[in-house]
């Protein structure tokens, strides 16, 4: 999804994953597409592709903290970030 598309969005949600390598957010996503709300973009940092993987859209940063409890262990061991939408 364009990051474009990411930021239309309004409220919070997960970052569960960012880094400069678009192997990582992949495999991310391709082990975790049961959750059904993953989003997987890529936008830049420092000059180079920086790729996220983010997980839903909460109406308030409580309900966002909520669903990190309920995630799979291995997503919660990255220590996920609750975000508002309007950082991205």
């Amino acid at each position: 999804m364009p990051l474009e598309q990411v930021r239309a969005r309004e409220g919070w949600t997960i970052q569960l994953v960012a880094g400069n390598l678009e192997q990582t957010a992949l495999r991310i996503v391709e082990r975790h597409s049961q959750l059904g709300e993953i989003v997987y973009t890529v936008g830049e940092r420092q000059g180079q592709p920086w790729f996220m993987v983010f997980y839903g859209e909460f109406p308030t940063r409580e309900a966002a903290n909520e669903a990190v409890s309920d995630l799979p262990q291995e997503l919660v061991s990255r220590s996920p970030w609750v975000r508002s939408i309007d950082s991205l």
